[in-house]
């Protein structure tokens, strides 16, 4: 028998990771092509390039890949946003950068967006085990939850409810990558520059009123 020495055991880690990465992918561009539901192993593995068989013995169901599939995504679209929103001093400027690194990511990385809200529209998050999707959600909410308690602090916002206000930005931003599923060619600029002004109108303090004597 040949041994196994440390450079084999690291090289064979290395092609498994390359190997799940590549699967990750696939099931990316399957979800974003045919939905979630429709997005079978086997169709998974057509688009790999592999067997059924061979993704199950790096991941033991679509459960666990699905689950891979929106922790690289968040993970990854996580990574891109902070630069920009952290560049910024204030509230509304973070608030501007939230808006716009969301949506430059899904410009730039547009069939992992419209993956990831097919698997969170579709039930996906309710067929992943030891998945609280209601914690999920608090997740998704707490850090504009989080931006505008601060800007209301600090007087650039309005004084409203923090939550229903996250859930309305947040309802809009993944609206987007929808409308780019229907429309390849959408106009990501003219979103950007709507939304924000949108937000920006709904966030700003009210100017103040005095009555003439």
């Amino acid at each position: 028998m040949v041994p196994v020495t440390e450079h084999d055991s690291q090289s064979r880690s290395f092609i498994e990771e390359a190997r799940r990465t590549q699967i990750v992918h696939a099931a990316v561009e399957t979800i974003a092509e045919v939905g979630y539901h429709r997005a079978s192993m086997g169709r998974i593995g057509t688009r790999a390039g592999i067997s059924r068989g061979l993704i199950s013995y790096h991941f033991a169901g679509k459960a666990e890949l699905i689950a891979q599939v929106v922790t690289t995504v968040y993970t990854d679209a996580a990574a891109f946003m902070a630069p920009m929103i952290a560049a910024e001093t204030t509230p509304a400027g973070q608030l501007r950068a939230y808006l716009r690194s969301n949506l430059e990511y899904m410009r730039a990385y547009p069939a992992r967006m419209i993956a990831l809200v097919e698997i969170l529209t579709g039930g996906g998050l309710s067929d992943l085990p030891d998945t609280d999707p209601a914690a999920f959600d608090r997740q998704m909410l707490l850090p504009l939850e989080q931006l505008f308690t601060a800007g209301q602090e600090s007087g650039e916002f309005r004084d409203f409810d923090v939550t229903v206000m996250a859930r309305i930005v947040r309802g809009v931003i993944d609206a987007v990558p929808t409308a780019l599923s229907r429309d390849p060619g959408l106009d990501i600029d003219r979103y950007l520059r709507e939304i924000t002004t949108a937000v920006d109108h709904a966030t700003r303090p009210v100017p103040s009123t005095t009555e003439e004597p």
